[in-house]
């Protein structure tokens, strides 16, 4: 194969081996969903990972292994956490709470240490209704067949002709 082809074969392969692939999540308003983070496992001490909304607005900090919260969006207090026996597994997932219509959006998960980031697209929905039909006609037919039986059955001054 001649050298000229091999440099753009290369950057293809390198932009397909990137994490830069976008994960869909869905969930529904007042529910939770857990965003995916996945990487090799790592010490607890040296874990940092950075959650971001919509690239700017603090989600979660994990800083040297320990939540700092210090600078979390007031949109997400209180509705975040974290799975800190998961890191040996490679897994840095965040849990997000009582979802509102204002969640949906992207989301990335930055690994500093090996400059990796990882987005998550949430879908927030209304959740569905169940539908509430009308009553059965057969179980009303059958209610009405027992209460004409136990007023035949119950009344002694009924005759028949």
């Amino acid at each position: 194969m001649d050298r000229r082809c091999w440099l753009p074969v290369c950057v293809i392969l390198l932009m397909a081996l990137q994490d830069s692939s976008q994960e869909r999540v869905e969930g529904f308003t007042r529910g939770k969903v857990i965003l995916p983070c996945r990487y090799n496992a790592m010490p607890a001490e040296e874990v940092t990972i950075f959650w971001r909304y919509k690239d700017d607005r603090n989600v979660y900090n994990i800083v040297s292994g320990k939540s700092d919260l210090t600078d979390q969006d007031r949109q997400f207090r209180d509705r975040t956490r974290i799975f800190p026996e998961e890191w040996a597994n490679g897994n840095f997932s965040l849990l997000l709470t009582d979802l509102k219509d204002s969640d949906s959006g992207s989301y990335s998960c930055f690994i500093p240490r090996v400059n990796i980031l990882h987005q998550v697209e949430l879908s927030v929905q209304e959740k569905p209704t169940p539908e509430v039909g009308p009553k059965s006609s057969s179980m009303s037919i059958k209610g009405q067949n027992l209460i004409l039986f136990l007023f035949l059955l119950l009344s002694p001054d009924l005759h028949f002709l």
